[in-house]
């Protein structure tokens, strides 16, 4: 490489572009081999980070368990609808703490309570289609829907099934039951879930080692089966998606309108047992940090009913279906009505009806007291 002598102005100074062009030439390539090798040890480790999660190991026995889906009847399709406009239902289901025991509830009455949602949501979806063809239901599981039992110290004393019956026996059971009879009003099911604070199995295992995931794939391997032998009438009819490696869904309706799901205990700050200020911030973050389109927050753990808007954006917070909860009661003095929530799109205006669906039997206030 010819070089600039020290004071001759004849000599041409070599540039920068020059010496990496001389630098590529003579460096080292690295051999194909190395590289391929270099792009599976990335591989296997992503592979390991998930290895490394108990929801793995328990999604690998349930796949063996599950191999073959168990004998259910599946409701036959439905008659389609015919109306000039076509609308989308949307069930958030959230907070059903299965397994939790307390004067009022218990495995037992989150069951009655659950199907008659379902029918609820049935009765409600009828009126509309009197006007509108709705086919198609949304249905999020937006997490608690186990009790767990080491959540705190003594939640041991407060229920009334053990976290392998909540999350692999009775309580799959229950949704599954949910699912097959909303099947048989609705021609597609589309189901989104996410995890709450109750699937944890403790405070110091992994992040990802959530029993709500659990519970929501056994409801996955019962309804649809494994790849090996999948249950084929219900694979037109019934989608399933679990956020495992995401604290959220994002549910995109026909016409562009997102639907965030979260469960809600990520929201923090706020006093009196509702966190608007928290909301508040968690809608601005989010808004520019998820990188797919939103339009609607929908949440639950709170156990309070509401919405609101923030700029061009709505939260909506679910219910739960639980009741008489002695926590609520004696830290914030709150006791609510067990309710979850139906909502209904259309692909032109986004969300245009939203129901508070009771879910136990309510009184005039002079009567209640009386």
């Amino acid at each position: 490489m010819a070089s600039r002598k020290e004071g001759d102005p004849t000599t041409p100074a070599t540039t920068n572009d020059d010496n990496l062009a001389e630098w590529a030439a003579v460096a080292p390539t690295v051999p194909e081999e190395i590289q391929d090798l270099q792009r599976r040890i990335v591989a296997l480790d992503k592979q390991a980070s998930r290895y490394r999660s108990g929801t793995y190991v328990i999604r690998e026995t349930l796949s063996q368990i599950f191999k073959a889906p168990p004998k259910i009847h599946v409701p036959r399709l439905p008659r389609a609808t015919k109306r000039p406009r076509t609308e989308h239902a949307v069930l958030h289901v959230s907070d059903t703490q299965l397994g939790k025991i307390t004067t009022s509830y218990d495995m037992r009455v989150a069951r009655q309570r659950l199907l008659l949602l379902a029918q609820k949501t049935v009765e409600i979806t009828d009126v509309r289609r009197a006007g509108a063809k709705i086919d198609t239901l949304h249905c999020y599981l937006g997490g608690d829907l186990v009790e767990g039992e080491d959540i705190f110290p003594h939640q041991a004393h407060l229920i009334d099934q053990p976290l392998l019956e909540q999350a692999v026996k009775e309580g799959p059971m229950i949704f599954v039951s949910m699912l097959l009879y909303l099947l048989s009003h609705f021609r597609k099911i589309h189901v989104k879930c996410v995890a709450g604070n109750h699937g944890k199995s403790s405070f110091r295992g992994h992040p990802r080692t959530n029993w709500d995931t659990v519970c929501s794939e056994v409801v996955r391997y019962m309804l649809l089966g494994s790849t090996e032998f999948p249950r084929k009438e219900l694979l037109d009819r019934l989608t399933f998606e679990i956020a495992d490696a995401d604290f959220y869904i994002v549910d995109t309706m026909p016409g562009g309108w997102g639907n965030l799901l979260v469960h809600g205990h990520q929201i923090k700050g706020g006093f009196g047992g509702f966190p608007f200020y928290g909301v508040g911030k968690k809608v601005g973050g989010w808004a520019d940090t998820i990188a797919v389109p939103w339009d609607y927050l929908w949440f639950g753990h709170f156990h309070t009913f509401g919405k609101l808007v923030i700029n061009h954006r709505l939260w909506l917070a679910n219910g739960t279906t639980e009741s008489d909860n002695e926590y609520a009661h004696e830290q914030i003095a709150s006791q609510n009505h067990p309710c979850q929530r139906l909502a209904f799109f259309t692909e032109k205006q986004g969300l245009i009806a939203d129901h508070q669906v009771f879910l136990d039997d309510r009184v005039p206030q002079a009567r209640r007291f009386s």
